[in-house]
């Protein structure tokens, strides 16, 4: 899981400027980093590049934190 989270560090510091060491798996997307929705679709973009996968809309709408996210990543790498 910690490489999926190194990775999602990664992104969001190169193409959002948040800060690595404030996102753990629990962070929330709006709550805790409060990013918008373009901030949110620039991520989920940004992801599928990086992990050269594909996140359906329906995906898109489930992942509200961290977690969700690393879940779908090691579900796309099964």
């Amino acid at each position: 899981m910690q490489p999926f989270i190194d990775g999602i560090q990664t992104v969001l510091y190169k193409k959002l400027n948040i800060n690595p060491k404030l996102i753990h798996s629990k962070t929330d997307f709006r709550k805790d980093m409060e990013l918008t929705d373009w901030e949110i679709t620039y991520l989920f973009n940004s992801i599928e590049q990086n992990f050269e996968i594909v996140i359906s809309e329906k995906d898109a709408m489930k992942i509200k934190n961290v977690q969700h996210l690393v879940n779908l990543l090691k579900k796309s790498f099964k």
